[in-house]
């Protein structure tokens, strides 16, 4: 859309509308920023956009409401926030000494809300989609710089493992998943060869991959390494099923963007070499502990060996409440019901699998919503990335960076740390704005010119 027809549309409710852009761009980009180091900036964030989304429902209503109800994973999200907040009322009928819990992890629950409110700002404030990703990876260099700089700036060569951020396991996650948008958008990222900026954003991926796959080694969690490895397998075999079934691309751009592609191996390459190095014993442990547990039913002291018995527990409580579960936030409660021996005992309020809270905070209902809005999710990205050229690159990068969380979320929670919200829609967002273009015209609209997906093929 022409940028006087853009600024027309919104001055056409004098005073308000024009409001309602700045505070919602404005959230936006904190929101962003703040990604990846500070709870008080995400939180500031969501707030100006949360205030700008209500203003604009309101005053543009018949224009954006009609819109935003198009989308299924939105409507998914609506259904899921009315299920929790239903649920933890009863529950905090049913168990008044954690009721207080229960409305606060309704709350946190809730806040998969921000994956469309992402995206909806995303389509709203820029022509080029991927500013958003160049937004969040700004903010990750700003915070791992601080948080390096804390600790003596330590090294994935031979550091000890590092408490960065929310913890080894989120600051992996995050770490692996920056990486992951870096390595696919590479050449979105450097832009044009005959660019003036080229080497330039060039310099700026070199810098913002080194310090991605450095954070992702000196926080030495296996469950963002091998979130990243399934990640970036499960993207070459879609780039392999797209290839097949629609030919070459018709493009010269596989000669023209050899630098970045050079660039990518260098620093992917190294990452999972020296990340296995690190990381293989443990794995292997993991896997003898599993082995032995199936064999003859002894579980050793171990990391896995403590999630094994968490998990039984967690089985036992989910039977005893199947459909609907034990309640939002449950998950102290049940830990003190569940009498876990002192020596499998472990930190936090959870057991150590996202899906497995999920089950037994909301039951088989609960989870078959979340799943049902995870796929449609994943069915608008999948559409959008069979089209190719650089909206299928983000499309891609936000597939890979689904299935890294997914992995790695199948022996730690994120659940209980708010962060884990503000990452989904940091990652997930930009992209999946570039879907919500495509349901209907209007302010969105101008995302579905070649110059607004990344890069033109």
């Amino acid at each position: 859309m022409p940028a006087k027809m853009r600024n027309a549309e919104i001055d056409s409710h004098p005073g308000m509308p024009r409001l309602v852009h700045a505070l919602g761009v404005a959230g936006l980009v904190i929101l962003l920023v703040g990604t990846g180091f500070s709870k008080g900036v995400q939180n500031t964030g969501m707030a100006l956009a949360l205030l700008a989304s209500a203003g604009g429902v309101w005053v543009q209503r018949e224009q954006w409401w009609g819109r935003l109800t198009a989308d299924w994973a939105i409507r998914w999200t609506v259904v899921w926030i009315l299920y929790v907040i239903i649920l933890a009322i009863i529950m905090a009928y049913l168990h008044p000494e954690i009721a207080g819990r229960h409305y606060d992890y309704a709350w946190k629950l809730s806040r998969f809300f921000l994956i469309g409110l992402v995206a909806w700002w995303v389509a709203m404030a820029f022509r080029r989609a991927i500013n958003g990703y160049l937004l969040l990876l700004a903010g990750f260099v700003l915070g791992a710089v601080l948080f390096h700089h804390a600790q003596g700036w330590p090294s994935g060569f031979a550091s000890p493992q590092i408490d960065l951020w929310e913890g080894p396991q989120f600051y992996t996650l995050f770490s692996a998943s920056v990486l992951a948008i870096a390595l696919i958008l590479a050449r979105d990222i450097w832009g044009p060869r005959q660019s003036r900026w080229f080497w330039f954003r060039g310099g700026m991926w070199t810098v913002t991959a080194g310090i991605a796959a450095n954070s992702l080694l000196v926080s030495h969690s296996r469950a963002g390494l091998l979130g990243l490895a399934v990640g970036l397998a499960l993207a070459g075999a879609a780039l392999g099923y797209r290839r097949l079934h629609r030919g070459p691309v018709a493009s010269g751009s596989n000669r023209t963007h050899w630098l970045p592609a050079i660039a990518v191996v260098l620093v992917l390459i190294p990452t999972l070499w020296l990340g296995w190095a690190v990381s293989s014993d443990r794995v292997k442990r993991d896997v003898a502990v599993i082995k032995e547990a199936i064999e003859s039913g002894e579980i050793q002291q171990t990391s896995m060996g403590i999630r094994l018995v968490q998990w039984q527990k967690a089985v036992d409580f989910h039977r005893q409440r199947p459909w609907f579960g034990w309640g939002p936030g449950a998950g102290a409660y049940l830990r003190e019901k569940a009498a876990i021996p002192d020596e499998f005992h472990a930190a936090g309020s959870h057991f150590h699998s996202g899906p497995l809270d999920i089950l037994l905070w909301t039951g088989i209902v609960g989870l078959a919503i979340v799943t049902l809005l995870f796929a449609s999710l994943a069915l608008g990205l999948w559409r959008l990335f069979q089209r190719g050229g650089g909206e299928g690159r983000m499309a891609l990068a936000a597939l890979t960076v689904m299935a890294i969380a997914f992995t790695a979320s199948t022996t730690q929670t994120y659940l209980t740390s708010q962060v884990s919200w503000f990452y989904l829609a940091a990652f997930l967002g930009p992209a999946y704005a570039l879907v919500l273009q495509g349901k209907a015209t209007g302010p969105t609209s101008s995302l579905s010119s070649p110059e607004t997906s990344g890069s033109r093929e």
